[in-house]
This record gives structure tokens, sequence and C-alpha cells, in this order.
């Protein structure tokens, strides 16, 4: 016997985080950290540790992390570069799923998954991002190549802007407040649709990942100078470690940059959100303050009466 659908299943917004939920559980499972780990060529926290002979290891735990740390700093800036951009993406995107479904007035939600503008790519794009994530962190010791994955996790990105793009259009197009025009909540959701429009649509996210990908390209070009030009590189000093090292800290900088200007942008629409929110809050208040005249104003009246009453004459 077929089970019987759960309705709550074809809400978008539900669907959404559970075609994202494979990346949550990859997160904490701890699994960046321990590519990471394996790629930098950590020798662990207990090796050559012996509780027999406590001090001797401590010596050795603390010899093998400075030595570990000497040749591989530049690896771990970028591992924790990284992985700040695949914390940021993560609770940034699930942040968002949240305001999209708060541009619909209540009862107006969509409800249909078939609905929404190329569904099949959300489960593709949800796991093929942690997958390139998780195969950068396995590059952070080969710039060329992680620069490489960093273009395709541009290409990902342009895709998903796109999809994100293509359904705002569609639900703006299709907006209309059911509720009375006096009605505070029709102005609560058309200024969060502004809000969402500025950043999703106005806001140049396209050329946002079109400088990062030129930068991305730089940086792929200087990798490979040590093998096209290397007498030319060798008479002004510069070494394939040392081309290694400026072609990783410049990988840090794009992902920061990056990062930079997204907070910026995300500070203004969550600016923009909260001035909604506090004028609904007003008009609300603005709303009810009438209602509650009103309401006293019998019992003056009737105080005023019995005063009357009472005074001779």
């Amino acid at each position: 016997m077929k089970r019987k659908a759960d309705p709550r299943d074809k809400r978008v917004v539900n669907r959404l985080r559970r075609a994202s939920s494979l990346s949550d559980w990859l997160i904490s499972t701890g699994l960046f950290t321990l590519v990471a780990q394996w790629a930098l060529g950590y020798p662990g926290v207990f090796e050559g540790f012996d509780l027999d002979e406590f001090n001797r290891s401590l010596l050795i735990f603390a010899a093998n992390n400075y030595w570990f740390l000497l040749e591989q700093w530049q690896g771990i800036i970028l591992a924790f570069a990284l992985y700040f951009w695949l914390w940021s993406y993560r609770s940034h995107t699930l942040n968002e799923m949240d305001i999209l479904d708060g541009l619909y007035p209540e009862g107006q939600s969509p409800t249909d998954w078939e609905k929404v503008t190329n569904k099949r790519y959300v489960n593709v794009l949800a796991v093929g991002i942690v997958i390139v994530f998780v195969v950068l962190a396995a590059l952070l010791n080969y710039p060329s190549l992680f620069a490489l994955a960093m273009l395709a996790l541009s290409c990902q990105d342009i895709f998903g802007n796109e999809i994100m793009r293509e359904n705002l259009r569609r639900v703006f197009s299709e907006f209309d407040c059911d509720l009375p025009e006096d009605d505070p909540r029709c102005g609560l959701h058309l200024g969060r649709q502004a809000a969402a429009r500025r950043y999703w649509l106005e806001r140049p996210h396209l050329l946002r990942i079109a400088f990062m990908m030129a930068a991305t390209v730089l940086v792929l070009a200087l990798t490979v100078l040590p093998g096209s030009f290397p007498d030319q590189l060798a008479s002004i000093g510069m070494t394939s470690a040392t081309t290694r090292i400026i072609a990783t800290l410049a990988l840090v900088a794009i992902i920061l940059a990056n990062e930079l200007v997204m907070h910026r942008w995300r500070a203004a629409r969550d600016e923009e959100l909260l001035a909604a929110e506090i004028a609904f809050d007003e008009a609300q208040a603005a709303r009810a303050a009438p209602s509650a005249g009103a309401a006293t104003d019998p019992v003056a009246k009737g105080s005023a009466e019995s005063a009357g009453g009472t005074n001779p004459g």
C-alpha cells in the first residue's frame, strides 16, 4: 500500500531545507576538518604521545606542531579561509530560505514544489557545492588545482543565482496582496519584497562572481609561471616555492574579499528588512490606539454622567 504523502512535503521551503540536509550532515560530521588535516599532512595530536613518558611526549608534540606550522602556515591560513567561506555559505543559505518564505502574505506562500522553476537542479546544486568544498579542502597544498576547483564552484554559484533570480521574477510578477489596502501586513510584505528585489535582482551578483573568476584565473596563471619561465623568474629571485606561497595567499585574499562584499550587501538587505518590520509594528500600534481609545470612552462618559448626576443644580 502506498504511503500517504505528508502535505508539508509540498511546501517549497521545507523541500529546499530537505535538499540541503545532506550538506548540513557533512559539515556537522567534521568531514571538512578531516580532509584538510589529511591534505596538509598534519601529524596528529597524539603522534608520538606516550603517557609513561609524559614530559618527553609534550616536547615531541610541541616540536611536531612547531615544524608543521612553520612549513604549512600558508596552507593553514587557506584552510581557515575556506572553512569560513563554507560556514558563511551554509548559514546564510538557510537564513535566506526563511527570508524568501517571508516574502508572501499569510496564506499565499507557495505550497507546490512542482511549480518551482528548475527544481530538478536544486538537489544537484546542494550536493555538488559540498563536493566542491571537500575537493577544495583536499587541494590546500596545490594552488593551481585549488584555483580550478574555485572556478567550478563559481560556475555553480552562477547557475544557482540564475535559478534564484528566475523564480523571484516570477514571484514578483504574480504577487498580489488580497488584504485591504490599509492592512499593515500588505506594507510589510511589500517592504520585504523591495528588500529582496534590491538584494537578489539589483545587486550585481553576476559581476561579483565574474571579478572573482577573473582573479582566480590570474592566480592560476601565476602557478604555471615557474614551469613556463623558470630562468626569468630566477633572475628576479622568484622560486617555485615563493610563487606557491604568493598564489596561496592570493586565493585567501579572493575568498575574503568576496565574503566582505557579500557581508556588506547582506547587512544593507537586513537593515531594509528590519525597517519594514519596525514600520509594520508602528502601523499595528497606530491601528490599535483608536480601538483602545474607543474602548475607554464609554467608561469616561459614564463617569462624567455619574459626576453630573450628583452635582446639585
